[in-house]
């Protein structure tokens, strides 16, 4: 029965296929950056697909469904047109009548433009007053709200009273540090984002603070241009969290009565192109099945 053998050969090419896929993809996944509910996703797969022999159909299945989610552009994405002059002349030109839709459209996208122009909570919390003065000085240069905190129960009770959309802390700090606050303000409230400053910093720390929840980690002396940058970086990707998970609008009524067309004009008025998609031939029992689309390796 030699001839339905594999050759060593053979075995050794799929080992080495095998090992350069688990590295490959574990590297996409760390470049794409993905959302923290993705990322678990994709460690999960990987996971599975480590367990699973190169020559299997569910291999195949796996690694193109691991390709697919990080060739994904979940960090681009492009700044809407709020001119509210703007889409009430486009609403009007193309839509007669339907007053209420379109002034229930309008407010809408004004909420969308409070939103937008509401500047950043920043809370910086340093023991050091020098340069925690210094710290809010140049971030209220950069047109953000700034607080600061000279310890972390001090900073602890502002979180208490109000969210803010960054913490700045250092990591070493007396009553309670920064990992202690990073740990309590994540509890209280999990969408605040946490950068530590140190002058200890070690790789462990580092480390620590990052699966702890931290956003990023800086060394002290800080580089001000990497604190801008880091600073705008990571509340640009805020902003575009609370832009894409706002308020989805419902459009119901009978065949040729506008709905589609209303669609299209919001899309010109924002400036993004209208995409259509059809939610009537997504089946119940898909969310069963999973992104294999079969019962054979479906998760309940």
């Amino acid at each position: 029965m030699k001839f339905f053998r594999k050759t060593e050969k053979s075995e050794e090419e799929d080992n080495s296929r095998f090992g350069q896929d688990m590295d490959d993809q574990r590297v996409a996944i760390e470049r794409a950056q993905l959302p923290e509910a993705v990322t678990a996703v994709a460690m999960k797969e990987l996971e599975r697909l480590g367990k699973t022999e190169p020559g299997t159909p569910d291999y195949s299945i796996i690694l193109n469904y691991l390709e697919y989610l990080t060739a994904l552009p979940w960090n681009h994405f492009t700044s809407d047109n709020l001119d509210l002059q703007r889409a009430e002349r486009i609403l009007e030109a193309q839509h007669h009548g339907l007053n209420h839709v379109k002034e229930r459209i309008l407010e809408y996208l004004a909420v969308r433009t409070l939103c937008s122009l509401k500047a950043f909570q920043v809370l910086v919390v340093d023991d050091e007053e020098i340069a925690r003065t210094n710290l809010e000085y140049i971030l209220r240069k950069e047109g953000y709200e700034v607080e600061g905190a000279a310890n972390g129960l001090e900073a602890l009770e502002k979180a208490r009273a109000r969210e803010f959309d960054l913490i700045l802390t250092d990591l070493k700090m007396e009553k309670m540090d920064g990992l202690q606050l990073l740990e309590s303000v994540k509890e209280l409230t999990p969408h605040t984002e946490i950068v530590m400053i140190t002058g200890f910093a070690t790789v462990t720390s580092a480390v620590t603070a990052l699966k702890k929840g931290a956003a990023h980690y800086l060394p002290k002396p800080i580089n001000l241009d990497e604190l801008r940058a880091t600073v705008r970086e990571i509340l640009a990707r805020k902003r575009h969290m609370q832009t894409t998970r706002s308020t989805v609008l419902c459009f119901a009524g009978p065949p040729g009565t506008g709905k589609t067309s209303i669609g299209r004009a919001i899309a010109e008025a924002l400036e993004r192109k209208f995409v259509r998609l059809s939610v009537a031939g997504l089946r119940d029992e898909a969310d069963l099945r999973g992104h294999r689309r079969t019962y054979v390796g479906a998760m309940p």
